[in-house]
């Protein structure tokens, strides 16, 4: 960076191959623009397993919902066929994982989080949240007002495989962290490449206010050890200063260094977050 691209006023297309082991995100991009290529395009996967493919099932519904061929019958492989794109009114669903941090502080205090709007069906990874949840120990209700997580007395230790939702690895490892048993996150090697290297972030970070992290190859091993209060770097990527705030919410002294980043994807994240405490707060009261 940075480099200029030139326009012709239309592209080929064709068939390509390409290695998405690092991100959906080079898949999704081709398909989304695919139906105005000349011959569409055929998208061919050769490499490791294709991570948050959740995401890439998503962008298929939308072109399908929009009036676009698309053939995924053939594993690794996504076919758009030159095709209209049509207008359509839709209901664009809340980004799920964004939500993760608010539904784990139900858990991390014992509390009651309500979060409205939840899909009944959705192809968001982000969903996985849910599931995650009820492993380590917190009632999770879903239904038509939105989803309802709350907390029980203790957060469970637990062995999951990340692969399709790794958006959730923060959070999650911050409440492995806090748990009253050790924990595993797998199939998660592709965050080395994200904002920053999130494992190594996360380890480095965790372990300095008491945790004892490993770095796996492809995630983390968490040893929970009491915590205390300490400065927690963010490395400039939203999702750590996510994790931190859950860790904030049983350690008391955190201080989060450069909170203000997490405005990259969430601007109101910090008011939300006072006003969920703040309601707290006066619940209790």
């Amino acid at each position: 960076l940075p480099f200029t691209v030139r326009g012709t006023g239309r592209i080929r297309g064709g068939a390509v191959t390409l290695d998405a082991s690092a991100s959906s995100q080079f898949v999704s991009g081709l398909l989304l623009s695919g139906a105005r290529f000349d011959e569409g395009v055929v998208v061919r996967h050769d490499g490791k397993a294709v991570p948050s493919l959740p995401h890439i099932e998503m962008t298929v519904e939308t072109l399908r919902d929009a009036g676009v061929v698309v053939d995924d019958s053939e594993p690794h492989t996504w076919r758009v066929e030159p095709s209209e794109i049509g207008a359509l009114d839709v209901q664009v669903e809340p980004d799920l994982s964004g939500a993760a941090q608010f539904l784990a502080a139900a858990l991390v205090t014992g509390g009651r989080v309500h979060v409205p709007g939840w899909p009944l069906y959705t192809t968001q990874g982000g969903d996985a949240i849910r599931e995650v949840l009820d492993m380590m120990g917190a009632e999770v209700v879903l239904d038509r007002s939105g989803l309802t997580v709350t907390g029980g007395g203790s957060i469970l230790g637990i062995d999951i495989d990340l692969h399709d939702s790794s958006e959730l690895t923060p959070v999650v490892t911050a409440l492995t962290a806090l748990a009253e048993s050790p924990s595993i996150i797998r199939g998660v090697a592709h965050i080395r490449g994200h904002e920053t290297d999130r494992l190594a972030a996360l380890a480095t970070e965790l372990g300095r206010i008491g945790a004892h992290v490993v770095e796996l190859e492809d995630g983390l091993r968490v040893e929970p050890r009491p915590l205390s209060g300490s400065r927690f770097q963010t490395y400039a990527d939203h999702r750590m200063v996510m994790a931190a705030a859950v860790i904030g919410l049983a350690v008391p002294g955190l201080v989060v260094q450069d909170v203000g980043t997490v405005a990259k994807t969430m601007p109101s994240f910090t008011t939300l977050w006072s006003g969920m405490l703040d309601q707290t707060t006066a619940a209790a009261q």
